[in-house]
This record gives structure tokens, C-alpha cells and sequence, in this order.
């Protein structure tokens, strides 16, 4: 095998290897948790504490509204208990009766409006919460899909590992040094291959026919006028 053929070779793999790294580190930076899924559990999470605020509030009516009927009571009883004659007292307890009934009809109105908006805070929540269930179900189901593929291209890349390192050591020092200096310049493509005199990397069809046929036979290196890589005819 020509030492142009032996770099075509390794060419083709450490493209390959290049190919199967971006992706593997595509795929484990999409490991874990998505934007998508931390936004959704904080949009639960802020529905919740509504939701909470909102029935901590109406537990407070509650307890407020539960006050002024004791206080109401007391007033009635003793406004009716035929203790009280004297006008004056006998006014201040109606007042105070009125007073506290209006309080209350104050308190009933703010509960039937927080009533209201507890039933639009729970239709909210429970909306999130499923949005939250439908994308935490992509999300796993992604997630074993990256996983699997994780580990099919770890093992790739460690058969291409050795097989790189075989096919570098039956490679001269020579042709190794000016292969990885190309790579280095030309984003890891070393190696290019012309069909019909034409360099199918970069299009050139400037290659003199003579030198088109001596890459055909193997022989070289050669370098493409345009692109500067070696050209290979196999």
C-alpha cells in the first residue's frame, strides 16, 4: 500500500473520530436536566405558592369572619338579655351591631372573591402540573436515548482509538509530521481526493493532467493548488 493510500486511510479515520467526538459532546451536553424542564417545575412551583397565599389568606377570613360573629353574638345577647336600660348603652350596642354586620358582609365579599380566584389558581396549577408531567415524560424518554447513544459512541471512539495508533505506527515519521501539520492548519482535513482531476474538497480543476496521473498511481505527495492538501486518487 502506497504511504498516500496508508494517510488516506487515517485520514478517513480520524475524520471519523472528529465526527463521533463533536457528537458525543453534543449528547452529554444535553445530559441532565433542560431549560425546558427547570422552567416548567418553577412555574409549578410559583402556581403553588399562589395557590398556598391564596388559601392562607381565605383561612385568615375565616378565622377573622368567625371572630365578629362571636363578637355579634355577645353583642345580641346582651343587647336582648333585658339587663341593658339605659338608652344611651342600648344605642352604642346597636351601633356596634351594625357595625359588625356590615364588617362581616366586608369579609364575605373578600372571601367570595378569593373563592374565585382560589378556582383560577388551581385550574393554573393543575395545567402546569401537567404541562410539567408531559415534558418531564420527553425529557426521560431523551434522556435513556442520549444515554444509550453515549455509550455506542464511547466504544466507537476507542475502536478507533487503536485502530488510529495502528495505523500511525505503519506510517513513516516523515509523512506522519507533514500529515498532522496539514491537519493542524486546514481544520483536521490533511487529505483530499480529486476524481477526474477535480479536488472534490475545495473544486479546484487546476491540476495539471500530469500530476492528476501521478496521484492516481500513488505516487507524490502532491498538493492540491487551491487547497494546499495532499491529493489522493484511489
Amino acid at each position: 500500500m502506497s504511504a498516500i493510500r496508508e494517510l488516506y486511510q487515517l485520514q478517513i479515520i480520524d475524520s471519523e473520530w472528529n465526527e463521533r467526538r463533536g457528537r458525543l459532546d453534543y449528547v452529554v451536553g444535553r445530559l441532565g436536566e433542560s431549560e425546558e424542564l427547570i422552567q416548567a417545575r418553577e412555574a409549578v412551583t410559583e402556581a403553588q405558592e399562589e395557590v398556598h397565599q391564596l388559601r392562607a389568606r381565605m383561612r385568615q377570613l375565616d378565622i377573622e369572619v368567625a371572630s365578629v360573629n362571636d363578637k355579634l353574638k355577645q353583642n345580641q345577647d346582651r343587647l336582648y338579655s333585658g339587663k341593658v336600660r339605659n338608652p344611651k348603652e342600648l344605642t352604642s350596642l346597636q351601633d356596634e351591631a351594625f357595625a359588625l354586620r356590615r364588617h362581616r358582609s366586608e369579609l364575605e365579599d373578600e372571601q367570595l372573591e378569593l373563592m374565585i380566584e382560589i378556582e383560577e389558581a388551581d385550574a393554573e396549577l393543575s395545567e402546569r402540573q401537567a404541562r410539567l408531567a408531559q415534558i418531564e415524560a420527553t425529557w426521560r424518554e431523551d434522556q435513556a436515548g442520549l444515554e444509550a447513544e453515549q455509550g455506542v459512541l464511547e466504544q466507537r471512539l476507542a475502536a478507533l482509538d487503536a485502530e488510529r495508533d495502528q495505523r500511525r505506527a505503519g506510517i513513516g515519521d516523515r509523512n506522519l509530521d507533514l500529515y498532522d501539520d496539514l491537519r493542524r492548519r486546514y481544520g483536521g482535513l490533511a487529505v483530499v481526493r480529486i476524481k477526474r482531476g477535480t479536488c472534490q474538497t475545495c473544486g479546484c480543476t487546476d491540476i495539471p493532467t500530469s500530476v492528476a496521473r501521478a496521484v492516481e498511481r500513488g505516487e507524490g505527495p502532491h498538493f492540491c493548488p487551491v487547497c494546499n492538501r495532499i491529493m489522493y486518487g484511489g
